[in-house]
């Protein structure tokens, strides 16, 4: 991962009643004074209401603080959690955090220290984030070579995504992305979760609402992307609108794809292995009971795919009413009970013992073999050097 400009803080003392009244939101800035409620706590560690007091409570927190934020907080420069099991939440409904500057990494940055950090029922704004950065959330290691940051929690925040993404994790095994609404207006990725130094276990990302309002700006990314991960679980997220595609996934194994509504992607709903450059496969993974509408491409594409089970999935009314395609290297995967077309090119030698593996297809309305559909879009690899 690259090294982020490191941001100097001057720590303030913590006032502990008669907070100044912090800077209004921006007029166009949404009060969200509609949004779900949210059970803020009782008796926070920490009651916060301007960057600087949230930056004092940060710099004061024991393990297991718990930090409220009172209205909407204009924030200058990357707000660091490295202190573990703290939690970052609201004083009442529609609090949170809006970016003042183009220059921030993230508004909440979960640093090496911060493990078990939780970050719930928060607005984040970070539409004015530049495309550099990683809009209103990372967690990981900023400053090194990737190492771990587990058992992060995301949960129950409104986010306004920005050019750069939506959030990053890196390095977060254990991590919860869990009943959030991420909106972006053309973002390079959206829920974006890959390794560090070491791959993933068991990430959970369930429950989400992810819209995108204009297309999304890399062909290997997606609405949710994950590489570089075991035991993963994605499931009950609605992922809407022209991403790249709704789900890209990547070198991931004896993971569960389950229940998510798939609508409207630019190229596939749900793509495996999209970054040609990738050597490694999608192994042993459960995909079941998605539903794919919209896709311009076709349903699932299933590049480098090995010993999948794709069961129950419903794939029609995709491009060209194809449903599941699986390129040259794919193999011993089945599907089962998708009632639309499948491409099937694959009989890959997943073992290595020098026989190819054909793919077992049973319940397709038709399976065509030898179709070239040609490149979508350019297998040329763009933009970051830090993303996966």
């Amino acid at each position: 991962m690259n090294r982020f400009a490191l941001h100097t803080i001057a720590l303030l003392t913590l006032a502990a009643c008669n907070e100044p009244t912090p800077p209004a939101a921006p007029a166009d800035r949404p009060a969200f004074s509609t949004m779900a409620s949210v059970a803020c706590p009782a008796s926070p560690t920490f009651t916060v209401s301007d960057e600087a007091s949230l930056r004092a409570a940060l710099a004061a927190a024991s393990p297991g603080a718990v930090i409220a934020i009172r209205g909407m907080v204009g924030i200058a420069a990357d707000v660091f959690v490295e202190t573990p099991n703290v939690t970052l939440t609201c004083a009442s409904a529609g609090a949170g955090l809006f970016a003042l500057s183009p220059s921030l990494d993230a508004l909440i940055l979960v640093d090496l220290g911060g493990s078990g950090a939780v970050v719930d029922g928060l607005v984040l704004d970070a539409s004015a984030v530049s495309v550099n950065g990683f809009g209103a959330y990372f967690a990981g290691d900023a400053f090194g070579p990737g190492l771990p940051v587990p058992n992060v929690r995301f949960t129950h925040n409104t986010v306004t995504c920005g050019p750069g993404g939506c959030t990053l994790l890196a390095g977060t095994s254990g991590a919860v992305i869990s009943n959030n609404t991420f909106t972006s207006a053309g973002s390079f990725t959206g829920v974006h979760v890959q390794l560090g130094v070491d791959n993933l276990d068991s990430v959970r990302i369930e429950g989400n609402t992810i819209v995108a309002t204009a297309p999304s700006t890399d062909f290997r990314f997606g609405g949710i992307r994950v590489v570089g991960a075991r035991h993963v679980v994605i499931r009950d997220n609605i992922v809407t609108g022209p991403w790249a595609n709704s789900l890209s996934l990547a070198t991931l194994s004896t993971s569960t794809i389950t229940n998510n509504q798939l609508n409207g992607a630019a190229i596939y709903g749900i793509g495996l292995t999209r970054n040609p450059l990738l050597t490694t496969f999608v192994l042993n993974s459960t995909f079941s009971s998605n539903v794919v509408h919209g896709a311009a491409s076709g349903g699932i594409f299933a590049r480098k795919a090995c010993g999948n089970v794709f069961a129950g999935n419903n794939l029609q009314g995709n491009g060209s009413n194809i449903g599941l395609i699986f390129p040259d290297t794919s193999g011993a995967n089945t599907v089962v009970g998708n009632p639309s077309l499948v491409v099937d090119n694959g009989a890959y030698d997943c073992n290595g013992d020098g026989v190819n593996d054909p793919n077992i297809i049973t319940g397709a309305g038709a399976v065509m073999h030898g179709v070239n559909l040609g490149r979508v879009v350019s297998d040329a690899v763009v933009s970051s050097n830090r993303l996966q």
